[in-house]
């Protein structure tokens, strides 16, 4: 008899489960359920705002999720999708139901099969399911107490209102795993999450190994010091930013100020992108990217160093008292001691990563100093606004930049023997400008009258940095413009007249009396880049006369000034569109083709026909700029090099300049660098023009597959078209695409004597009987995060 009644049980259960999928039941209306949803039916919250129910990313009901998404949309804009119930199965939503179960469990079933839940349990029928206006949808038991949230469980998306942070309580780290791919729900492979430290830190990281991609730094009271761009009024308006930290938690979330919201959200997208969106005019909008630049990729420039944003590219700097290594970044230039009691400012950067941090609490500078002081670990302190106060560090300072407008100022701990000698310094460059007084004094009257007589024309004379040491061209004459001509035209070098930065100095747009419009290249007197990169730009263009090369219109210098007066390139530098998603649509194939036949032509009259043969060395997406009519120039001639001879000829240097992910293996390990280099840069630039990704992308956590190795592996594979940038949309020319990828393949061969000339490049775009196959197996080198270079086969040569 017993075993009669467990057999009646069992079953029961089945028939109850097969028929709470069979049966169509009713789902209770608006944004309540009691009892279950199926295929067809959704909650919708009660504004009218979120929407939950099946939905497929491939338009296929046999591969269905339950998820939240925004409701009343436009119809122009796609359904974005909040929150998934289970991202790593799907289900076919004809043989699927959600079921809110008698004893209080929110359950997921495909055939009778439990496929997700939310494990909880309450008293008999007193459990109801809802979707709020938030996007948060809640579970809760008689007493309106709260069983299980979604608002708990992120996915790729964090809403008003929701935690990005750490549970001390249950070591639960609230965080944001993005999709694998837009038609792919699956976690990915990256993770946005709080590292619970002593000064808590809001990383990107990969999934993988854990390897760090970007970092916000820690909360100031008011935004991440990391994110100066929070404090910008579009980021404020109807939303409210706060960060908790307590014994038993640390978190941030935002939350509306208002009933009436425009709608927001952040999300970590399947490239480890953390993105802030916001739906203004009838679109969404990008407020806020991280990261940004590529000053915010972690720890972009080593150990103990300071990156800075230019506009063109970035420049990396050692910290005061520290020298260059090129392994790990830089090293100090001698030991601290315990007794060493002298500090060096550092204003406005970024914190270093918090994970060697200390907090001290809410104390003086001074006070903060003093700690550092009587701590022989100590090796930075700050002081900053928010929660934690002072900070101290101890070991390596990692992932540092600096700001023009915002960050914090960090105190780093020195020898006595480096500050001794500063004070040194410090004395002389006071002390012998006073008893050189006299003597300045009589040389007034001679600057005075060599500016009065000061000629029309600026006159250089450039040394050749070549074999033949030594040799001197004849005077170039070039347009001059006085100073105040300048001021005027970029309205005093105002803000508005900025068109960015770089590691000489700033770039504004001007205007002339007659209406021409000019670009002015300041060199800022603290320039990385020097007087001699200075002459070495201007005398280069001045000799140079090509559609594809920025034109020269003049020069300035006039007592400390040093100007460059160039073209105004009315689109800017190209990486603006490649590497936006919005802008690429802008770019077409033929466009695309024709700005990298252009560049090509660029690059071969610098090569072979103009007056001087010259090597670029810092060929890069942004150092191409583009003018009305998308007609590309290659611009920034400061670190270029001249040659005579013939095209085998190289020369070497003991510090490689330039831009990682650009530079040739032999000039990047070995200092040597020639026309050949060149190419190589060339052939990196296509296929970032094809792909619309940067070449280190795709090194975050495999370093074998960066850009690079990513085309080839394509090709190999037999799916180089796999590459393209989706804005192209199939409307391009296979033949040229694949064309492209060819020749671009050649000239990222690991050895120099492999790859084309610029003469067989220009040939092989523009001809369509110039052949490519297969002959011997060169190979593409590929670095990563540590400078150690790997290698992928890779067979292809030029037949005629």
């Amino acid at each position: 008899m017993a075993q009669m009644q467990l057999f009646l049980l069992q079953l029961l259960e089945i028939v109850l489960a097969v028929t709470a999928f069979f049966v169509v039941c009713q789902s209770s209306s608006g944004d309540t359920m009691n009892s279950s949803l199926i295929d067809g039916q959704t909650l919708i919250s009660a504004g009218s705002v979120f929407q939950l129910g099946f939905f497929s990313p491939v338009n296929d009901s046999a591969k269905a999720y339950i998820g939240i998404w925004y409701y009343n949309l436009p119809p122009r804009e796609s359904k974005v999708v909040v929150w998934l119930a289970s991202r790593n199965r799907f289900v076919n939503a004809s043989m699927a139901s959600l079921n809110l179960t008698s004893d209080g469990n929110l359950i997921l079933f495909e055939e009778g099969t439990k496929v997700w839940s939310t494990g909880t349990s309450a008293e008999l029928n007193s459990t109801r399911l809802q979707l709020l206006d938030s996007g948060n949808l809640v579970l809760t038991d008689g007493s309106s107490r709260t069983l299980w949230q979604s608002f708990d469980h992120a996915c790729d998306t964090l809403l008003p209102g929701m935690k990005l942070g750490f549970d001390f309580r249950t070591n639960v780290s609230w965080q944001l795993v993005p999709w694998m791919s837009d038609n792919d729900p699956s976690p990915g492979r990256y993770v946005c999450k709080m590292e619970p430290y002593s000064v808590p830190d809001l990383f990107m990281l990969s999934v993988k190994g854990s390897v760090k991609l970007g970092r916000t730094g820690p909360w100031n009271g008011q935004w991440f010091v990391g994110l100066p761009k929070m404090d910008n009024s579009i980021l404020a308006r109807n939303v409210s930013y706060t960060y908790v930290i307590d014994q038993n938690e640390t978190y941030y979330f935002n939350e509306y100020k208002t009933q009436s919201p425009e709608l927001t959200r952040a999300v970590t997208e399947a490239d480890g992108t953390y993105k802030r969106w916001i739906f203004d005019g009838g679109e969404w909008k990008v407020l806020l990217s991280i990261p940004d630049d590529d000053c915010d990729y972690y720890n972009r420039c080593g150990r103990n160093s300071v990156c800075t944003k230019g506009y063109f590219s970035i420049s990396c700097r050692c910290l005061e008292g520290f020298q260059n290594n090129s392994v790990i970044g830089c090293a100090r230039k001698e030991p601290l001691r315990c007794s060493s009691n002298q500090f060096w400012k550092e204003p406005s950067v970024k914190v270093p990563d918090t994970e060697n941090a200390t907090t001290r609490g809410k104390i003086s500078l001074d006070e903060c100093k003093k700690l550092c002081l009587d701590d022989c670990s100590c090796v930075a302190y700050a002081v900053i606004n928010g929660p934690y106060g002072c900070i101290t560090w101890r070991g390596e300072l990692l992932d540092l930049r600096s700001f023009t407008d915002g960050g914090d100022d960090l105190y780093i701990r020195l020898p006595e023997s480096s500050t001794s000698n500063r004070k040194k310094f410090v004395w002389s460059i006071v002390v012998i400008p006073v008893l050189l007084g006299i003597l300045l004094l009589c040389c007034i009257g001679v600057l005075v009258r060599r500016r009065r007589n000061r000629a029309s024309t600026c006159r250089l004379q450039l040394r050749f940095p070549n074999v033949q040491k030594g040799s001197i061209s004849t005077l170039d004459v070039l347009p001059s413009y006085d100073l105040h001509t300048i001021k005027v035209a970029t309205n005093n070098y105002s803000e508005e007249n900025k068109l960015g930065e770089g590691g000489f100095g700033v770039v504004y747009k001007g205007q002339l009396k007659d209406g021409q419009k000019i670009a002015v290249k300041k060199l800022a007197r603290d320039s990385s880049q020097g007087p001699n990169e200075f002459h070495n730009e201007l005398s280069l263009i001045a000799k140079l006369q090509h559609r594809n090369l920025v034109r020269l219109i003049g020069c300035c210098i006039e007592g400390d000034e040093r100007l460059i007066i160039l073209e105004y390139m009315e689109n800017k530098s190209l990486n603006a569109f490649i590497y936006d998603k919005t802008k690429s649509s802008l770019l077409n194939w033929q466009k695309r083709f024709n700005i990298i036949i252009g560049i090509a032509r660029g690059l071969l009259y610098l090569h072979q026909d103009s007056r001087l043969r010259i090597i670029h060395r810092d060929l890069k997406l942004s150092n191409i700029l583009l003018d009305k009519d998308m007609n590309p120039k290659i611009s920034d001639f400061g670190i270029a090099r001249i040659f005579e001879g013939d095209n085998t000829l190289e020369d070497m240097t003991t510090r490689p300049v330039g831009t990682f992910g650009y530079m040739a293996p032999e000039y990047l390990s070995y200092g040597l660098f020639s026309f050949k280099s060149d190419v190589f840069s060339f052939g990196v630039l296509v296929l970032e023009i094809i792909s619309g990704k940067k070449n280190k992308i795709f090194s975050q956590t495999d370093t074998s597959l960066n850009l690079l190795a990513h085309a080839y592996k394509l090709w190999k594979e037999g799916r180089p078209l796999e590459i393209l940038d989706d804005t192209l949309n199939e409307s391009y020319s296979i033949e040229e695409v694949l064309r492209c990828i060819q020749m671009s393949l050649l000239c990222i061969q690991d050895n120099s004597e492999d790859r084309p000339t610029m003469t067989e490049v220009v040939t092989i775009l523009t001809s369509e009987d110039q052949l490519l196959t297969s002959h011997k197996q060169p190979t593409i080198t590929t670095t990563n995060n540590e400078g150690v270079f790997t290698t992928n086969e890779m067979s292809m040569t030029l037949i005629g």
